[in-house]
C-alpha cells in the first residue's frame, strides 16, 4: 500500500453523483494500540471499502465478531464497534439518505438499524469495488475505479426506472422534510416540517420512518449531533461553544446527549479512541453538503 498522503485522503465524488453522495475519505491508520473504535450514528449512511483486512464488527449480545470487506450500514440512534489489532485501512463513502435508491434501487428505510455485507445487496457491485480499490496503488486510482463502478451503477437503476422496473423516486415532500431537517440542523419541529410540506404529522412521521427507518424527530436529533461530533473531533472549539453552535441547552445537555447516542461522553471518546484522533478531518458530510436534488 502507498504511504498516506494527507492532502490526498479525501476527495469529492464525481459531479453525477454529489447530489446522493459525499466525500470519498481514506484512511490508513497504523501504530496505535489495539482495540475497539466506535461508530458513531451520522446523518448519512456508513458505506466502508476495506483494503487489505477485513473491517471487524464486535455485537455485544451475541458476544460475536462479523468481518466485512464491503460495509454498508443504515441509519442508526446506536454506535457501532469496531474491533482492530492497532490499525485500519479503508474507504468511506458518506452515503447521502437517497443514494441507496439511485444507486442500488432500494429505500435507505431498507437498511436501517443494520450493517450489512454489500454481497447481500449486489454482489457484482461489492467485488468489483473491492478487488478495484485493493489492486490500485494510489489513492487517486481508488477514488477514480469508485467513481466509474457507481456511475454505472446509478446508470443501470435509471434505466430501469425509466422502464418502470425499479421503485420511483421518493416523494417530494419527503425531499423536502429532509432538507428542512438538515438546512436547521436538526433545529427545526417537526410540527413546523409537517405543516411547510402540507401534511399531517402523524403521516409525516409514517411516510418519513417508512423511507429513511427513522422519525423526522430522530432524524433531527442525529444530524444535530452528527454536527456536534464533528465539531468535538476537530478540537477548534470548547464544549460549551459546540453546545451552543449546535443548539443544546447547555454543555451538559450537550454531554447527555452524546452518552445516549454514543456510549460515552465528548471528551472519553476523543481520549480513549486513537483511531479518532489519527482519522482525516471530515471536512463535508450532511450538515455542510446536503444529498438531495436541489
Amino acid at each position: 500500500m502507498s504511504a498516506p498522503d494527507a492532502d490526498n485522503l479525501t476527495r469529492h465524488p464525481h459531479p453525477r453523483l454529489r447530489e446522493f453522495v459525499g466525500d470519498y475519505v481514506g484512511y490508513d491508520i497504523s501504530g496505535v494500540p489495539a482495540g475497539t473504535h466506535l461508530g458513531l450514528p451520522s446523518g448519512s449512511l456508513t458505506f466502508i471499502l476495506s483494503i487489505g483486512e477485513s473491517l471487524h464488527q464486535y455485537i455485544e449480545a451475541s458476544d460475536s465478531t462479523e468481518s466485512f470487506d464491503v460495509l454498508l450500514a443504515g441509519l442508526h440512534l446506536r454506535s457501532t464497534l469496531i474491533r482492530h489489532a492497532g490499525s485500519m485501512a479503508g474507504i468511506q463513502i458518506n452515503f447521502g439518505p437517497f443514494a441507496t435508491r439511485a444507486i442500488f434501487g432500494i429505500p435507505a428505510g431498507d437498511f436501517a438499524h443494520r450493517t450489512y455485507d454489500l454481497e447481500e445487496v449486489s454482489r457484482p457491485i461489492a467485488s468489483e469495488l473491492y478487488e478495484r480499490v485493493n489492486a490500485e496503488p494510489t489513492w487517486a486510482a481508488r477514488f477514480d475505479a469508485i467513481d466509474e463502478v457507481l456511475l454505472r451503477a446509478l446508470a443501470e437503476v435509471e434505466r430501469r426506472s425509466a422502464s418502470r422496473l425499479s421503485p420511483v423516486e421518493p416523494r417530494a415532500e419527503l425531499i423536502e422534510s429532509w432538507r428542512q431537517i438538515v438546512r436547521n440542523c436538526g433545529g427545526v419541529p417537526v410540527a413546523g416540517i409537517a405543516e411547510q410540506v402540507g401534511w399531517s404529522r402523524r403521516h409525516l412521521n409514517g411516510q418519513f420512518t417508512a423511507e429513511f427507518g427513522i422519525g423526522p424527530k430522530e432524524a433531527a436529533r442525529v444530524i444535530r449531533f452528527d454536527r456536534a461530533r464533528r465539531m468535538v473531533a476537530a478540537r477548534r472549539l470548547s464544549l460549551a461553544e459546540i453546545s451552543a453552535a449546535c443548539g443544546y441547552t447547555d454543555q451538559a445537555h450537550l454531554n447527555r446527549e452524546f452518552r445516549a447516542l454514543s456510549g460515552t461522553s465528548p471528551v472519553r471518546w476523543l481520549n480513549d479512541d486513537p483511531v479518532v484522533r489519527k482519522s482525516p478531518p471530515e471536512a463535508a458530510g450532511p450538515i455542510e453538503r446536503i444529498f438531495i436534488r436541489s
